[in-house]
Formats: C-alpha cells, structure tokens, sequence
C-alpha cells in the first residue's frame, strides 16, 4: 500500500475571495426621521467596491456581491511579512449614511483577517 503526501508547495490556496453583503441590523439614524440613507464599502488592499444606497432605515438588506483577486502568496505563512502589500490581508468593510449635504456620516466597520479565516481549520470558510 503507497501513502500520498502533500508538499506544501502543492496545497490548495484560494485566488479570489467572493463577499456578500447580506444586510446590516441596528443601525443608528444619522438622517431625517431617525433613518439613514445607508451604504457599504468593501475594501481589500486597494481595490473597493461600494454597496448600492438603502435609503431611509436602520435595517438595510443589500443581497449584493463582489469578489476581490487575493495577491499570489498573500495566505501562504499568515501573509504578513511575505512581501504583500499593508492590508492584503484585510477584508474592510466600512458602513456610511449618505448626506445630501455635505460629508457622508460613518457609521462602523468591521476587519475580517482573511490569513486567520483560512489557516483555522475550526472557522467556517464561507461567514
């Protein structure tokens, strides 16, 4: 009987990684009536993507997806110090209300490391 092994030059690794922005709950009323004109910011590294506008709530629903080319090499050893570029690991999500007037109004964000999503085997691959 042969055994196989898995060098780790030859382990799979992920090239994109795909968001979906489901919807956002509790939001604070930055506008008129206690609502906001809500929109999210995905961010990895320098490319972004920007949710469409839910206007006038504190419960926005979305349902909206994007997907982002992870650099080569950036979950390989934690990505950190490989020579990937600050924040190649770092799926940002920014939450804004929209101001007619003026500046938009943040409202929170969230960091998802995508090196700690990957390399625990006890995460969920797909929240």
């Amino acid at each position: 009987m042969s055994s196989l092994t898995v060098e780790d030059d030859q382990k799979w690794l992920p090239t994109h990684v795909q968001v979906t922005v489901l919807r956002g709950r509790g939001l604070r009323g930055k506008g008129k009536h206690g609502t906001s004109d809500v929109y999210t910011i995905i961010q990895l590294g320098k490319e972004k993507y920007s949710t469409g506008v839910v206007e006038k709530t504190t419960e926005p629903e979305w349902r909206e997806e994007c997907s982002f080319e992870l650099q080569p090499g950036v979950l390989q050893g934690g990505g950190r110090n490989g020579g990937c570029p600050a924040g190649a690991t770092e799926l940002v999500l920014i939450v804004m209300h929209r101001a007619h007037m003026g500046m938009d109004v943040f409202l929170g964000q969230v960091v998802i490391q995508l090196d700690k999503v990957f390399h625990e085997s006890r995460c969920v691959k797909n929240e």
